[in-house]
């Protein structure tokens, strides 16, 4: 069956299901589709949440045609993220937010003392890692004794 999954702020793609298939496969398809990361996604039918372990046969009221809303969950950020890693290993709630604060003033301050050239390798490195691709390591070239004379 085609199913249609409208972005709530706006786009639109068709998926492929059969009754079979996870919420979670759905997910992966509008990934694939829009580039929207699953763990980001929230799928609405008629206004309910559907469970990612469910099958679409789970939901008697799916049917070919049926239009599913894709709402885009804002993804947490760098201290919210550090303060949920530091929870899962033990600290309390207080120590996780007092060291991720701390974490993130390093940081900053080292973020604070790089170049702008070391800004710029930095953010193609970023870039190149998100795309899937590496760049290439800098060669070292050795000087000539000679070269160092000429002008």
């Amino acid at each position: 069956m085609k199913l249609v999954v409208k972005k709530l702020q706006g786009g639109e793609c068709c998926v492929e299901a059969l009754p079979s298939t996870l919420i979670s496969e759905i997910k992966r398809d509008i990934y694939n589709k829009l580039r929207i990361p699953v763990q980001e996604q929230k799928l609405l039918f008629l206004g309910r949440t559907l469970a990612d372990e469910q099958t679409v046969q789970s939901y008697p009221l799916i049917k070919d045609g049926t239009k599913l809303n894709l709402v885009v969950k804002k993804p947490d950020g760098f201290y919210e993220t550090c303060v949920k890693v530091y929870k899962k290993s033990g600290m309390s709630d207080a120590e996780a937010k007092k060291t991720a604060a701390r974490l993130l003033k390093v940081v900053e301050e080292k973020f604070n003392k790089l170049s702008w050239d070391d800004i710029e390798r930095l953010s193609a490195d970023c870039l190149a890692y998100e795309s899937g691709q590496r760049r290439p390591a800098p060669v070292e070239q050795e000087t000539d004794s000679d070269d160092l004379f000429t002008l």
